[in-house]
């Protein structure tokens, strides 16, 4: 149970149960989906989407290449 007037966004992240994930910097999702689906909803606050229209089944090591060649261009400011 978590007492809203106690916590903070600095110590938030220790009530919930991804606390040991540090920040996610790019995600990679497939099949075309544009949404987090409730997956790491604290540390992924400025992840870059990189999205695929493939399905996970034809996720190749070749569609990660070009996600992290398409990320090394992006703008990285952080909310900024």
């Amino acid at each position: 149970y978590l007492k809203m007037a106690k916590n903070t966004k600095r110590n938030i992240t220790d009530y919930i149960k991804s606390k040991d994930v540090s920040r996610v910097d790019l995600i990679i999702r497939w099949g075309g989906r544009r949404r987090l689906s409730g997956f790491l909803p604290v540390q992924s606050i400025y992840s870059d989407f990189y999205v695929i229209d493939d399905y996970w089944p034809d996720f190749k090591p070749q569609h990660f290449w070009e996600a992290l060649e398409w990320y090394d261009h992006q703008d990285i400011t952080l909310g900024g």
